[in-house]
């Protein structure tokens, strides 16, 4: 043998020997396990047996169970916003989100809510290798150093897509500063997939953490950009209400949605509440006008200040615990169910934080909602109205057992109007009949009424009006008698803030698509949920890009309450920071 083929071969047998090691060292510990964990799965949809229609919860996902959602149960889970969700195909985790997730055609999605969403956050990664025995029901969750792998390469793959497409397209972004993280993520990348566990699982973790800044500067600071957050006042002096605002100007917060009518009070002391009879003031804030030093030093911040108003629901607090209550002193105002029609006692709606709600049909709440509307609007120097809860209670899908006695409206006042309209009370009309159409159209336009009086209370004072809508309009008017297309199209809102209820950006661009196309030009200010549903701060800025493709005009975080400081700390890098460095 040659001097030469000696050299190759002890070379050769050396790396045999460094590879053999590392791979050994890397499986002293369990083959690299980090964690594993068995958890009881409620049900599989679909399923032989019969889907579990005991809940009206959407999704059928009830309180504290872990559902899989099968290809065959449909595009999407149709969950809500107060569960955790993983994406699975070919058995491996590649994607956390919040809700209503798109069910991949090679995979499956697993729901939590509860105990079960607690288990999902402790034990599911993006990695994770999942098995499910459906003989028994129960889904076992193996996160190893491979899991951490899978997520480093992912990251870097999606940093270069996005670098990819932003030079296609000429997009100005601090390309200098992510091209120095992505070269440190794939550094230890590499140093990652040799050593033994813990420094593998270490240089691992590096890569992630360096792939996540990259996308901190991948998004640039837009000027003009509606920045915005919804918030429900919990401060009571002027020093509490200064720390908040400062808060967010530094973030780059530009826009307030100030919640000043919720659960029935207000955050001032109103006259118009005082002649009704009602609470003046709500009780926790003293006697101090909290609306009045929001907008003070908000606006000594250059930040706009809107006022979020919960029209027809007034909280989940049983009337009877206050006499001051709204169905307390006016119990006839209370919207009832169909199944609940003839009880004298107040109606709460069984998903919707067992909270009780106000009568759209009764002239009488219309009556007080205007004055409460015209008393801020005359008295505040305010930029903006929000106006939510602008809907019916939540009815089940109409596809779904149970639709016709789970719809709301059938007040006196109400099945009174329409006997008289129609000859029929709509107590007698069923699903399917072509009454029902009608029926439908009745409570669609009290609500539509009702937006057309606060556009005329508004129209002299140059504010925003803009109104808080569900994107699935089709789903909207049947379950919820909200056909916000239609308000559009005649012009009583000039802006529209559409709830994204998950963390996916595919699917929030796909809706929000959908929004601005029946949106009549006006404005789109879709309103993020990834703090609300506990999502990484990744998820937020991938859903900030697809909105800026969509060519909208910003984005409004739900709510103040959840803004971690992750998500402030990614926003005050770059996306909302005009000092992008």
């Amino acid at each position: 043998m040659s001097k030469f083929l000696k050299k190759i071969f002890i070379l050769c047998l050396f790396l045999f020997f460094v590879v053999s090691s590392q791979a050994y060292a890397r499986g002293i510990s369990k083959n690299g396990v980090i964690s594993e964990s068995c958890y009881k799965i409620n049900e599989i949809y679909p399923s032989k047996f019969e889907i579990n229609t005991t809940n009206s919860f959407p999704g059928y996902r009830g309180p504290n169970q872990l559902i899989v959602y099968k290809p065959a149960w449909g595009l999407r889970t149709g969950t809500n916003e107060f569960g955790k969700e993983a994406v699975v195909v070919n058995g491996i985790v590649v994607q956390l989100t919040g809700a209503d997730s798109i069910i991949p055609k090679n995979g499956y999605v697993i729901s939590g809510h509860g105990n079960a969403k607690v288990w999902l956050n402790k034990n599911i990664k993006i990695g994770t290798r999942v098995e499910i025995n459906e003989k028994n029901n129960t889904i076992k969750a193996t996160t190893t150093v491979d899991s951490y792998e899978f997520n480093a390469e992912a990251k870097i793959k999606e940093v270069e897509a996005i670098i990819k497409k932003s030079n296609e397209q000429n997009l100005v972004f601090n390309e200098k500063k992510v091209r120095e993280y992505l070269r440190e993520a794939k550094k230890y990348l590499r140093k990652g997939r040799f050593g033994n566990d813990k420094s593998a699982l270490s240089n691992l973790n590096h890569s992630i953490k360096a792939s996540s800044n990259a996308l901190k500067y991948t998004l640039p600071y837009v000027s003009g950009e509606l920045h915005g957050v919804w918030i429900r006042p919990t401060e009571k002096t002027r020093d509490e209400i200064v720390a908040t605002l400062d808060n967010l100007s530094a973030v780059g917060i530009n826009t307030i949605f100030l919640e000043t009518y919720f659960h029935g009070k207000t955050i001032f002391p109103s006259k118009t509440m005082e002649k009704y009879g009602f609470n003046k003031l709500n009780p926790i804030f003293g006697d101090t006008d909290i609306l009045a030093i929001y907008i003070k030093e908000a606006h000594k911040r250059n930040i706009k200040v809107n006022i979020w108003f919960e029209s027809f629901y007034i909280g989940n607090v049983a009337p009877s615990s206050d006499l001051k209550n709204i169905l307390s002193v006016k119990p006839h105002w209370g919207n009832k169910n169909k199944i609940n029609a003839d009880s004298k006692e107040p109606t709460w709606h069984p998903t919707e934080h067992r909270g009780y709600f106000l009568d759209p049909a009764n002239p009488e709440v219309i009556s007080f909602l205007q004055e409460l509307i015209e008393e801020i609007s005359a008295r505040y120097a305010i930029d903006g109205f929000n106006i939510d809860y602008i809907r019916y209670p939540q009815a089940q899908r109409p596809n779904e057992q149970g639709y016709e006695m789970s719809n709301w409206g059938y007040t006196q006042v109400a099945r009174d109007e329409f006997k008289e309209i129609y000859g029929v009370d709509p107590i007698e009309v069923s699903y399917k009949t072509p009454l029902w159409r009608m029926w439908d159209e009745y409570r669609q336009n009290k609500i539509t009424d009702y937006i057309k009086s606060v556009s005329e209370i508004l129209e002299n004072r140059e504010v925003l009006l803009s109104a808080v809508i569900f994107p699935d309009e089709d789903m909207s008017k049947s379950a919820k008698q909200q056909n916000w297309s239609k308000w559009s199209e005649l012009g009583y809102v000039n802006a529209l803030t559409p709830l994204i209820l998950t963390s996916d950006d595919e699917l929030a661009k796909k809706m929000m698509r959908e929004v601005k196309r029946k949106s009549n030009g006006i404005a789109v200010y879709p309103g993020a949920f990834v703090g609300f549903m506990e999502g990484e701060p990744e998820d937020l800025l991938r859903q900030i890009r697809s909105m800026r493709e969509l060519d909208l005009g910003g984005i409004i975080l739900f709510d103040y309450a959840h803004l971690d400081k992750k998500y402030m700390d990614y926003l005050q890098s770059c996306v909302f920071s005009a000092v992008c460095e």
